[in-house]
């Protein structure tokens, strides 16, 4: 009984403290006011727990324990504490709000490709030599590190996302031309003798980005869809060339560090989206692969999944 007079008498605040505009309208009769009031405050009534919940808060009573009346209300939760001997106290508690956190620190697997300009397809005049063997062209990115810029006071799903990655870029040739450097010191290639089992260039370079992170709904929770766009910047740390072939029934490989002109800095474009396990990423450099006039004008590309999530 107590119970029920008490969550009266809270009904009757919730009622008198929400907005007229909630449930106002032009029509005034007492029915659809009624009808109004019912569809913005619900009541969940079990054996031991009544919970009522209302635009921007909750109440819940509960006569198992002490804390008898929990007002939920924004991030502050007011609590109705009933002491043996009929003392009653209310202590105030707020509530930390979660912080934003974005999606960029992972493990990310991806597929490699040249273009002749960023967002085209196809290789330059003159640049056929570089035709890869897509399916084995991989990228592997290790984003290791990530930092979280809340750009909300009173929600988290949205926000900026930077941090550290490393990330190595399988260049799988599907051809017996290997690159190299000619007298004049321009990249360019020689057609392999022997029997080429496969040559690839890799590249490993750190990587800087700065996303712009947008999730929804933003009611909170993990099911969440996410995308991010925004710009990286990439540092080479490192690359070689390597070439295996067969030579009089054995299997042979060359492995060289030949400076190729290539860029050691570069920076593009990038995009990341999923929801819960299914995360998508696709990236363009906005920098050719070799330095101006040393060697033909690709632009390198990537796409692929994030395999873990840090």
């Amino acid at each position: 009984m107590r119970k029920r007079t008490f969550l009266k008498a809270v009904l009757m605040v919730i009622i008198l403290v929400l907005p007229p505009e909630v449930y106002a309208q032009q029509d005034t009769t007492e029915h659809k006011t009624t009808e109004r009031i019912r569809n913005i405050i619900t009541v969940e009534e079990d054996f031991n727990q009544t919970k009522v919940t209302f635009p921007g808060g909750k109440v819940v009573v509960d006569e198992q324990s002490d804390t008898i009346t929990k007002i939920t209300v924004g991030r502050r939760q007011y609590l109705v504490i009933e002491r043996p001997g009929h003392h009653t106290s209310i202590q105030v508690v707020k509530k930390n709000r979660e912080k934003f956190k974005g999606h960029w620190a992972g493990f990310d697997l991806g597929l490699n490709n040249f273009t002749e300009a960023p967002f085209q397809g196809g290789l330059p005049e003159g640049a056929t030599w570089l035709d890869l063997n897509a399916g084995k062209s991989v990228s592997v990115g290790m984003n290791i590190f990530q930092y979280n810029i809340d750009l909300q006071k009173n929600r988290n799903n949205m926000g900026l996302v930077t941090g550290l990655g490393w990330i190595i870029n399988n260049y799988r040739f599907d051809s017996q031309f290997v690159p190299t450097k000619n007298e004049e010191g321009i990249t360019t290639y020689y057609e392999w003798e022997r029997s080429i089992e496969k040559s690839k260039l890799v590249t490993s370079f750190a990587t800087i980005p700065l996303l712009f992170e947008y999730q929804f709904p933003d009611n909170g929770g993990d099911s969440r869809f996410f995308i991010s766009a925004g710009v990286y910047g990439s540092f080479r740390l490192g690359s070689h060339l390597k070439v295996v072939y067969n030579e009089g029934g054995s299997r042979e490989k060359e492995k060289s560090r030949e400076d190729l002109n290539l860029n050691a800095f570069k920076y593009g474009f990038m995009v990341r989206g999923g929801y819960k396990w299914i995360k998508l990423f696709a990236q363009w450099d906005f920098t050719p692969m070799f330095e101006k006039d040393r060697g033909p004008e690709v632009y390198p590309w990537s796409v692929g999944v994030t395999l873990l999530q840090f």
